[in-house]
């Protein structure tokens, strides 16, 4: 390959991985990772509606789901074009694929991770008779970057 054509196939690698973290990021903010967890959105979510938690919760993960899809698709789309028009090899094509669903996973993997870890954190919390919601405005629990930190007001 040349250097006329890496740097479009680097260019559009680049792009369609911006792209599936910035969708994962907006539906990560969407779907309650800007303020708090999924859970407690959608407890709000379902109070505010007088529906069940249960039903919020899966409509949630089903309008994520549907919006996760439709992109892949665009990407699977633009990177056809890509082959089509030469800037990249159908090889080359899968490849990305197979690059994005593996960061994909290991975002996915982390996240677990991370749940796993508020979690048992709120547990050792309770377990030791410290209440979470009082120490927000003091240290931020569950406020996530750019939440509030320092000395209550």
């Amino acid at each position: 390959m040349n250097k006329k054509t890496i740097l479009p196939v680097l260019a559009l690698g680049l792009l369609a991985t911006g792209a599936i973290i910035w969708q994962t990021g907006v539906a990560s903010a969407y779907f309650g990772g800007g303020n708090g967890t999924p859970d407690k959105m959608a407890e709000e979510l379902a109070t505010k509606l007088n529906v069940s938690q249960d039903k919020v919760t899966t409509a949630l993960e089903e309008i994520k789901t549907a919006h996760q899809a439709e992109r892949q698709a665009e990407v699977t789309t633009n990177l056809d074009k890509a082959v089509t028009d030469g800037a990249i090899t159908a090889e080359q094509k899968q490849k990305l694929l197979d690059k994005m669903a593996e960061n994909q996973k290991e975002r996915q993997e982390a996240r677990a991770e991370r749940k796993q870890n508020r979690d048992e954190m709120e547990q050792w919390l309770k377990d030791n008779g410290i209440d979470s919601e009082k120490l927000h405005s003091y240290i931020g629990f569950g406020q996530g970057q750019g939440g509030r930190h320092g000395n209550a007001e």
